[in-house]
């Protein structure tokens, strides 16, 4: 698949199948993260990978999920992420990672998606346990954690009309809105 037809194909997964994911994929999924564009090409972000089951429900339990349409898609027992990757920055290198940990996370979505695996991106994290549970030392700081698995579910995308707010239908499919292109691109300046 080109990567225009992989960037448009990939959503937020919410529920995922038990097939164990190899480490190795893992791995390959941080090296990916570790190729992208740092400000300044400093280089603060650090990754911890949690693939163990009783790890996973420890880092299962620090995160919230799809505030749209909770409480059913918060993923259950059977359907939980098989694995974690938890994106650091170390603080004494760089006060504020933000936007490296958005290209460094991009990385990690599109590259899980062309192995065919599924991935949420969640900032609703309750950083404070899940630094002492991955015993994380305090010069660090939690950006995000990204969910990953074998997808059970297929996410769609459409235009928006009104909203963005993305929301379940009668046959629990998850729709996801997009503003159209055509209300959102400026050719040469920006209006008609």
């Amino acid at each position: 698949m080109d990567i225009i037809n992989l960037i448009k194909s990939r959503r937020s997964i919410r529920r995922f199948s038990q097939e164990k994911l190899q480490r190795e994929l893992l791995i390959e999924l941080v090296e990916a993260a570790r190729c992208a564009p740092a400000g300044a090409n400093i280089q603060s972000l650090e990754y911890v990978v949690v693939d163990e089951p009783q790890g996973c429900d420890k880092v299962f339990d620090c995160l919230a999920w799809a505030g749209h349409v909770k409480p059913k898609r918060n993923p259950q027992p059977s359907q939980r992420p098989t694995a974690y990757i938890v994106v650091l920055s170390d603080t004494e290198i760089k006060k504020d990672a933000h936007v490296d940990a958005a290209a460094a996370i991009e990385n990690i979505l599109l590259a899980a998606w062309s192995k065919g695996v599924g991935s949420c991106w969640l900032g609703s994290v309750d950083r404070i346990k899940l630094l002492e549970i991955l015993n994380i030392g305090e010069k660090y700081q939690i950006d995000s954690v990204v969910a990953l698995g074998k997808p059970a579910e297929t996410p769609v995308m459409e235009d928006a009309g009104e909203s963005t707010k993305y929301y379940l239908d009668d046959k629990d499919v998850l729709h996801v809105p997009k503003r159209p292109l055509k209300k959102i691109l400026h050719i040469n300046k920006f209006g008609k």
